[in-house]
């Protein structure tokens, strides 16, 4: 078994991430990738062939609804709940200035787009015999890495004291080399006898004799192996925690948008033809009948010239096609577009300018968000996981939740609403802080002011108009 040898799921599922990743990238990714997602036509030669792929226009449903559906959920903060001694990692959570809200964005826009993705709890490697302070200063802590579907390349799993947990991880990374090279590297994360380690394998040249039976000219040594311990002692678990849609597993689920990036795909085919298929018709294209082009040669236009014929019968004009030549096409645009609208694509369709009922339009909208609250649910939890591990490391107590938000829409709060609340107030039918949570919960006062907050800054206002009115 070699280092870089993929897990047959992921060799099933690798077109289909890069499908996804092209069609979320948008216009250049599609069309770089040529015959790929736009096959050529019957007969049709390169030159014809590159005309035709430029001319197609890549309608991008599939990036826009990631963008906005990542945007529904970090449109509010996420609610972080960890030990006073651990508030400042999450301004740098991966030791490359990455906050933590950053990094649960990254991930839920990668499960977004092509449905996997992995969580590492590190530490850097430290001196012997260093100092608490000097651990501090050199930020010898443990920080979080996001590892992306395409580079979990295999993994096993086994009975550890009887649970199911991963034994086997690897991962595809890269590393600068001394002369400053980008190279690539496979970090194996391992229980071996209980106890975790980390094997980075590198690449190395091979003897001239044996290049001839190595088609590739190299192979794997092991470069490195680390032995993490926490308090001394050994760990007992690897900290990888896989993410994915609705639940958290190292078996590879299908990608969430995977259905629209199909429609999304082929609705740039039919672009192809529709637009190429103007092209042609929009040209002026003459035609002559009744003769033989041994009879008149070639031929110009232009308003200078007039052509004499020498059959009386034959019949000129210039080729087109009618109001409804594309019609097909365009209706086969427009169904699919609103396939996509109703795959995820919400922000792409018009509402309807009729009144929906309220009970219907929340069941529509709570289906919608399913499949995207059951995700956030994931990450949080695996998040959860991994900022307890890097505590529990560095022997910190306290409680740690990490919540993304659920509430994605903004709720249909109006002026009117506001004046009838505002007025059961003044009649005395509500309390003060009741009004507060109306406010609160419709978003005219921020989500993280609290009652008690709110009444110091009025108190910090001083005397209201009325009550200056009355001295």
């Amino acid at each position: 078994m070699q280092p870089d040898d993929k897990h047959e799921e992921y060799t099933e599922f690798e077109p289909v991430w890069k499908r996804c990743r092209d069609a979320v990238a948008g216009q250049r990714a599609i069309q770089e990738a040529g015959k790929a997602y736009l096959p050529m036509l019957d007969g049709q030669e390169t030159t014809a062939y590159d005309k035709y792929r430029s001319r197609a226009l890549f309608y991008n449903a599939t990036g826009r609804t990631v963008d906005a559906m990542t945007g529904l959920v970090f449109r509010k903060p996420m609610v972080i709940e960890v030990p006073e001694q651990m508030k400042p990692w999450l301004e740098d959570i991966t030791l490359a200035d990455e906050t933590l809200t950053d990094f649960a964005e990254t991930a839920l826009y990668d499960v977004l787009t092509v449905g996997r993705g992995g969580i590492m709890v590190d530490m850097p490697k430290a001196a012997d015999n260093i100092t608490l302070a000097q651990a501090d200063a050199l930020q010898i802590r443990p920080y979080l890495t996001f590892y992306k579907a395409e580079s979990i390349l295999n993994w096993e799993l086994a009975r550890v004291n009887n649970a199911y947990r991963i034994v086997n991880v690897w991962l595809s990374e890269n590393y600068k080399s001394d002369e400053g090279k980008q190279e690539h590297q496979i970090r194996q994360l391992t229980l071996t006898e209980g106890a975790y380690n980390q094997v980075v394998w590198r690449k190395k040249s091979v003897e001239k004799k044996a290049k001839a039976a190595n088609k590739d000219a190299f192979e794997w040594f092991e470069y490195e192996r680390i032995i993490p311990t926490k308090a001394s002692a050994a760990i007992t678990e690897i900290p990888f925690y896989p993410v994915s849609p609705r639940k958290p597993t190292m078996t590879v689920i299908a990608p969430p948008i995977e259905s629209l990036v199909d429609v999304n795909i082929s609705h740039y085919q039919n672009s192809a033809d529709l637009e190429n298929g103007a092209h042609v018709s929009g040209l002026p294209t003459p035609y002559i009948t009744g003769v033989d082009k041994e009879d008149v040669g070639e031929l110009a236009l232009g308003s200078g010239t007039a052509w004499l014929l020498p059959n009386a019968e034959s019949k000129v004009g210039f080729a087109h096609v009618g109001a409804d030549g594309f019609k097909s096409l365009e209706n086969l645009l427009d169904r699919k577009e609103k396939q996509m609208a109703s795959l995820g694509a919400r922000m792409l369709a018009p509402e309807k300018k009729d009144a929906e009922a309220a009970q219907t339009h929340e069941i529509k909208r709570s289906g919608e968000s399913s499949v995207l609250s059951a995700t956030c649910g994931v990450i949080e939890r695996q998040i959860t996981k991994a900022l307890k591990f890097a505590a529990e490391w560095q022997s910190i107590p306290g409680d740690i939740s990490v919540e993304l938000n659920r509430d994605f829409f903004p709720p249909n709060f109006t002026g009117a609403d506001l004046t009838a609340w505002v007025s059961a107030r003044q009649a005395g039918e509500i309390s003060k802080e009741t009004l507060f949570n109306v406010l609160k919960y419709s978003e005219w006062i921020a989500d993280e002011r609290t009652f008690e907050e709110e009444q110091d800054a009025i108190e910090g206002d001083g005397p209201t108009l009325s009550e200056i009115a009355e001295k």
